[in-house]
């Protein structure tokens, strides 16, 4: 049974349908990616599955439980995490701060046990602190763990996201155009990094992605979007010689 299932999920705004009746399977321990030409729907799609947009038809069932009736705060907790293609980090807030801000749903202490600093709020801050810090050595963030985000480069501005998104320990990764503003040895990099984040973290990942070579290189399965349709879906060498794919992205018909 796949971790997620999305089957004919439709979205319009006003008179623009975004997606038309998309169907994607994800595997666990699966690399998917998700490409498509610029407005081919790829970022909608993580939207709906994070409950940004609600559909207007379909379904979404992460571990077989419906996305669709939870709340967008929810998501996380059970076992989805996301990044951003616009980066979207707490400027004037320290690394690790931001790393922490990512673990606030998974905490169990209530109001009262903060207040009074109570036992338990001491243990789920240790405990929080401790799996933060054994992300940041991972991504190899340790060196700025106490520097505001707002005054990092770019590229580590994108790991710092793809930190806190990993602190919550969750079992499907949601990487939204994670390459770009990238160079090319960064890019190079990352494609190393995204397969050891599935292997060392375990954790099931579902790219959406602009770049080829990085979804070609890194991913098991791909799923192909154009105008808010699937066109093609399949391992990295079908969908690299698929006519239906060559005429969206090159806009030749192939004999």
């Amino acid at each position: 049974m796949a971790l997620l299932e999305i089957r004919d999920l439709s979205i319009r705004f006003g008179g623009i349908v975004a997606l038309d009746g998309v169907s994607i399977d994800v595997e666990p321990g699966q690399i998917v990616g998700v490409i498509g030409p610029n407005g081919a729907g790829k970022t909608t799609v993580f939207n709906c599955i994070t409950r940004v947009y609600q559909p207007s038809g379909g379904s979404i069932t992460f571990e077989a439980r419906d996305l669709l009736h939870m709340q967008p705060h929810q998501i996380i907790g059970a076992g989805v995490a996301r990044t951003f293609q616009n980066i979207e980090l707490f400027g004037s807030m320290s690394v690790l701060e931001n790393l922490l801000v990512g673990l606030q749903s998974s905490l169990q202490a209530n109001v009262v046990e903060c207040a009074f600093r109570l036992p338990r709020v001491f243990g789920e801050e240790r405990r929080a602190r401790l799996r933060c810090e054994e992300v940041l050595a991972f991504l190899d963030l340790g060196d700025v763990r106490d520097v505001p985000a707002a005054g990092l480069p770019f590229g580590t501005k994108k790991r710092v996201e793809l930190a806190r998104a990993l602190v919550s320990s969750p079992r499907l990764l949601l990487l939204d155009e994670p390459a770009n503003g990238l160079n090319h040895e960064e890019v190079q990099s990352l494609i190393t990094l995204v397969r050891s984040l599935r292997d060392e973290f375990r954790v099931t990942v579902l790219l959406v992605e602009h770049h080829m070579g990085l979804v070609m290189a890194v991913s098991d399965r791909v799923t192909v979007l154009d105008f808010g349709r699937k066109i093609a879906d399949g391992t990295p060498d079908e969908v690299r010689k698929d006519p239906a794919v060559i005429e969206a992205y090159l806009g030749e018909t192939v004999a």
